[in-house]
């Protein structure tokens, strides 16, 4: 069971940096593939843009970059307490 819990987290760290690169060229988030990664990335980087906000950030949205701090570390921590 955790050998797919540690699989999922990564497949959703690639959604949140897919989801960041296709927000350059589609800006959309109702064009796909956008519509589909924004559908699954948004709800895991709102909290930190709750936090955050683009007034604390110069208009950044770095809420993506966060998220994916996030799970890495659920991901690294479920890592190292499985071969431990």
């Amino acid at each position: 069971m955790a050998p797919l819990f540690i699989t999922l987290l990564q497949v959703l760290e690639y959604i949140i940096i897919a989801d960041a690169l296709l927000s350059w060229v589609a800006p959309s988030s109702e064009q796909f593939p956008r519509s589909i990664t924004s559908q699954i990335a948004d709800p895991l980087c709102a909290p930190f843009r709750k936090l955050l906000g683009p007034e604390r950030t110069g208009g950044f949205d770095l809420s993506p970059l966060i998220a994916l701090i996030v799970l890495k570390a659920m991901r690294s921590m479920l890592t190292s307490a499985l071969s431990g």
